[in-house]
């Protein structure tokens, strides 16, 4: 694995696990953002797996427009993970 895709899942894995612990307090206190931060953390745990293929993964450059998606959705509560999809863009571009 190369060293910018490793930095990639390295940052992608911080914002993951980001994402999952702001799920559960969402879920928790049953939030309007439970849908929104579900769809976050989905997409960064695919995002991951993507990432860690090792048949031909996609180039890291390739999950660019995703990541200005995910940025997007960084709202309200969601905004603790920003800061993480910011440097992963940084990273794939």
């Amino acid at each position: 694995m190369s060293i910018p895709r490793q930095d990639m899942v390295l940052v992608i894995s911080k914002a993951r696990d980001l994402a999952k612990e702001l799920l559960t307090q969402l879920e928790t206190q049953g939030h309007p953002q439970t849908n929104q931060s579900s769809s976050l953390y989905l997409a960064l745990v695919s995002m991951r797996k993507r990432l860690l293929t090792v048949d031909s993964p996609p180039p890291v450059s390739a999950f660019v427009p995703e990541l200005v998606q995910l940025v997007a959705l960084c709202e309200g509560k969601l905004a603790a993970v920003k800061p993480l999809l910011e440097e992963a863009l940084r990273r794939a571009r």
